[in-house]
């Protein structure tokens, strides 16, 4: 059975999610629409997480078809859609205001691709969720990985149902701020 969230939340979060109940992964939850400064993208997917924007005025290069300020996000695994709903929210809030522009899964171009990787583990009353988010290259070689944990206070049978809106808010802005920072150190010199 397949949820979909109120079209306002597309509308004020630039998100839809949509899921299989009771299912431990994002796989069908999380993509982009074609970008507005992409004419020559493939069409956007049908269940688009909407960026609300492009990159700012001097942060688009391009290496032959690329636009290295161009990234997808692949479907996060290991936590369910009502905790990655927030994260994508606020994933979705940085790179705008960061200058990042998000792709679709179908758009061609993009020079990144993200992988989200995540677990929540109860501890000595607290629930910690342990992220790793692996950058890839378009061919899907690795170049860079962030990882890290964000600590709760208590815990859950169900650890996921302890973890608020705001730790994932949390960890989508650290990772944010961790790629674009490694972009800046990693981007090619303009000739």
């Amino acid at each position: 059975m397949k949820r979909q969230f109120p079209s306002i939340v597309l509308l004020l979060a630039g998100i839809l999610a949509v899921a299989l109940a009771g299912c431990n992964s994002t796989e069908d939850a999380l993509s982009v629409p074609k970008s507005s400064t992409s004419a020559a993208s493939a069409p956007a997917s049908s269940t688009p997480l909407t960026t609300g924007g492009t990159a700012t005025a001097g942060t688009v290069q391009t290496a032959g078809a690329l636009r290295l300020d161009k990234l997808q996000v692949a479907p996060i695994v290991g936590a369910p859609v009502s905790v990655v709903t927030p994260l994508s929210q606020r994933l979705v809030a940085d790179a705008k205001t960061l200058g990042v522009t998000l792709a679709a899964a179908t758009e061609a171009g993009q020079a990144y691709v993200m992988k989200g990787y995540f677990s929540a583990l109860a501890e000595n009353g607290q629930t910690v969720v342990v992220y790793v988010w692996d950058i890839l290259d378009p061919a899907g070689n690795r170049l860079h990985r962030i990882q890290g944990q964000e600590k709760v206070t208590g815990s859950a049978p169900d650890t996921w149902s302890a973890v608020p809106a705001s730790a994932m808010e949390a960890i989508a802005t650290r990772t944010m701020q961790e790629y674009t920072t490694w972009l800046a150190a990693n981007r090619p010199k303009p000739t």
